[in-house]
């Protein structure tokens, strides 16, 4: 068993506007965001216009929420992380305190709602947040994060040029990234006679599953994800439309992936595919990545598929931000900085799975050095995969309703 718990918990998304972003984002703020932007594309939950590919956005400063001044010395902390469950490596966490001779203490959740109820109890203080860009410009607008000063993140240097300046956040005003992740199709070679790359619609291996895989196939318990992947499968490289005939559409698809093969929703496929419970699942690739510490006795990796799309892949990636009134803010910069490190992100790979957009990190070395088995080399993400890729983003308010109406259909057996 791979000493990791639960990992696979910390890419559970919410997705819907729940009470702790209504408490967040009173009217008067996303009042005061929206005059700030004026006429343009339309605006989301916090008043700042959707970011996308082809309208990067640069958020906002606030002069009420400015970041630290240059040139201050580490706090002695300790330094509160708050952080999905199981994604850090405790020897990175470990070796962190040793080198600043601090305490830190990681707390975990479950999913970004959770999170921000606690954030904006006021019951709870922390320094550190990882965060997704589904709730970046939300908490950007109600000033739940402090902007960054790039004078204690030298190391910023080492990412990728599209993520040391990603489209949602210009500059890497408020975060940085951690890691990056492709989404895709992993199946058991040893039960199923072809893969997704036999098929000319590789998608198309979930509907042309026959009956007798009933409650073998499962697709991720993640809207965005489930019905993205429905989207794809039609070639809408949209994946973040708000057009209710092709979502309502994508929701009819995997209706009929519930009466065809009795489709599982879950997010444990790194557990299901290799313990052979599962044959053939959606799954994201660092998961997959780590498939061999889930392997059962005597049933060799190599029995693992996974396949994502050279183009159009559906991509993400996740930050790291600090908080707002954070008690240790220089010590918090200190530690995103520890993280965009070369060494430390290779060690956290490591036990992860999930991959930082490092320029150090030579995909094609990581299968030699032992990091990715040989037969799941696809779910290593390069540059060039992230930036031709497809990203599941914010929606207005109205698009997420759309998106949560379709989702509860389909989960009610609809």
């Amino acid at each position: 068993m791979h000493p990791r718990e639960r990992q696979v918990t910390r890419r559970r998304f919410v997705a819907q506007s729940g009470g702790a972003l209504l408490g967040l984002l009173g009217g008067d703020a996303l009042l005061r965001a929206a005059a700030a932007f004026g006429a343009g594309p339309p605006m989301g939950p916090g008043g700042i216009p959707l970011a996308r590919r082809n309208y990067p956005l640069t958020l906002p400063l606030y002069g009420d929420n400015p970041p630290i001044a240059s040139g201050k010395s580490p706090e002695k902390g300790p330094l509160e992380v708050f952080n999905w469950s199981a994604y850090i490596n405790p020897a990175v966490v470990k070796d962190f305190a040793k080198a600043y001779g601090v305490q830190v203490n990681v707390t975990t959740f479950e999913n970004e709602e959770e999170a921000l109820t606690k954030l904006t109890s006021g019951q709870v203080h922390f320094d550190v947040w990882f965060a997704t860009v589904e709730y970046l410009s939300r908490t950007v607008a109600g000033k739940l994060i402090q902007p960054l000063n790039h004078a204690y993140l030298p190391n910023l240097k080492n990412v990728w040029p599209s993520l040391a300046s990603p489209f949602y956040d210009r500059g890497s005003r408020y975060s940085v990234p951690y890691t990056v992740y492709t989404t895709g199709i992993t199946w058991r070679k040893d039960k199923l006679k072809k893969g997704p790359a036999a098929y000319a619609n590789p998608y198309d291996i979930f509907w042309d599953a026959p009956g007798s895989l009933r409650g073998k196939v499962a697709i991720l318990d993640d809207q965005r994800e489930a019905l993205g992947l429905a989207l794809l499968r039609r070639h809408v490289t949209d994946v973040n439309t708000e057009s209710t005939q092709l979502v309502q559409q994508a929701g009819a698809d995997l209706g009929q992936l519930t009466r065809s093969v009795n489709v599982k929703t879950n997010e444990t496929d790194y557990q299901d595919v290799p313990a052979g419970s599962t044959w053939l699942s959606q799954a994201w690739s660092g998961d997959m990545a780590a498939a061999a510490g889930y392997m059962p006795k005597g049933v060799p990796v190599s029995v693992v598929g996974y396949w994502r799309p050279d183009t159009n892949a559906a991509v993400g990636s996740d930050m790291v931000t600090v908080l707002r009134g954070a008690k240790n803010p220089v010590l918090a910069h200190e530690f995103l900085n520890y993280l965009l490190g070369n060494k430390v992100g290779l060690k956290n790979l490591s036990w992860l799975g999930y991959m930082p957009p490092l320029l150090s990190v030579d995909p094609a070395k990581l299968v030699a050095q032992g990091y990715i088995p040989k037969n799941l080399a696809s779910t290593v993400v390069r540059q060039s995969d992230f930036d031709n890729g497809v990203s599941l983003l914010p929606l207005t308010t109205q698009g997420q309703s759309l998106w949560q109406d379709v989702w509860s259909k389909f989960k009610a057996g609809g």
